[in-house]
């Protein structure tokens, strides 16, 4: 599988290269590693095999694979099989299994996150390579979206079943899980803790119900209703918003209270076509920025600035 690199002011692909991994697995996450200085970029496939590149972006180096391990063993089968099998199934989505491999790296710690199609979440660290910690996740279903915190040690998952569980990785592995959160009926696309001492979580099913939960207490605190069949979601914690992306053509923006900030249905210019079903989004980690993919194979990048052509 290959993948590029762009340069998002001027609309310019400035490279692409192949990933290396076989026929048929596909890139199901990646991160990048050390964002501020030397930074590396991780790729994690639905075979369970994770790899790292340096000179990734860099014109005039090719790039090279610093390090690669198997990083999940015996995952199940995938099936998720690209947006419109997830769009034909989603409100059904629990029995169909297929999340691939999800990660969340932690900075702070140096510590790998992984899980996926499999029924644990296993803790790497990378500076070493070495596996560290294996934590049950209790459940039937394959976990769709990892969040972490170092400071509280407190890791969330959200699985297929709809369900949204919190570990506390310094317990032990069998009472590690220190709370589950079963108001989801539906595929969990994305769980978000928020880095704060008295951070909440934020999650979303495809459903269209957002759901806010402190950790400490076994009930949501707010709940937001969208239109089912949402596929994406991202958090900003220094602009203090959030953004759904849905395969029924929008993308809407929101305050942390739950105020619609903006729905965004059309390209830019009265010609503006209709944006495609989103299949990814993602917040700049500082500035106010918000890059989307759709299935029509646009991207495009929002801001609360106005550019100047």
């Amino acid at each position: 599988m290959d993948y590029s690199f762009w340069d998002w002011e001027k609309g310019e692909k400035l490279d692409y290269f192949h990933n290396g991994n076989p026929r048929y697995t596909r890139i199901t996450s990646m991160e990048y590693l050390n964002g501020q200085d030397c930074s590396l970029l991780l790729t994690a496939t639905d075979d369970g095999a994770i790899r790292v590149w340096k000179n990734f972006a860099d014109l005039e180096k090719n790039p090279e694979m610093v390090t690669a391990w198997q990083g999940l063993s015996d995952m199940l089968p995938s099936t998720r099989g690209g947006l419109a099998r997830r769009v034909s199934i989603y409100l059904d989505r629990s029995k169909q299994g297929g999340a691939g491999m999800v990660v969340d790296w932690e900075q702070e710690t140096g510590l790998l996150i992984t899980s996926g199609d499999v029924r644990i979440i296993r803790l790497w660290d990378t500076d070493r390579e070495m596996k560290v910690q294996d934590i049950p996740t209790g459940a039937d279903s394959c976990v769709t979206s990892l969040s972490c915190d170092s400071h509280r040690s407190l890791i969330v998952a959200g699985l297929g079943d709809g369900s949204v569980r919190i570990f506390d990785r310094r317990m032990s592995q069998n009472d590690c899980r220190v709370m589950t959160y079963r108001e989801h009926t539906a595929w969990v696309v994305k769980t978000h803790l928020q880095k704060e001492t008295d951070g909440n979580i934020l999650s979303v099913s495809v459903n269209g119900d957002v759901r806010c939960f402190d950790p400490r207490i076994p009930e949501s605190i707010s709940t937001l209703q969208i239109v089912k069949g949402l596929t994406a979601l991202d958090y900003h914690p220094q602009a203090d918003l959030f953004a759904c992306g849905s395969m029924n053509q929008f993308i809407a923006i929101y305050n942390g209270s739950g105020e619609l900030i903006s729905n965004i249905k059309y390209y830019d210019g009265f010609m503006g076509q209709r944006i495609g079903a989103i299949s990814c989004l993602s917040f700049h980690p500082h500035w106010p920025h918000l890059a989307v993919g759709s299935n029509d194979y646009y991207m495009s990048i929002y801001s609360v600035e106005k550019r100047v052509r």
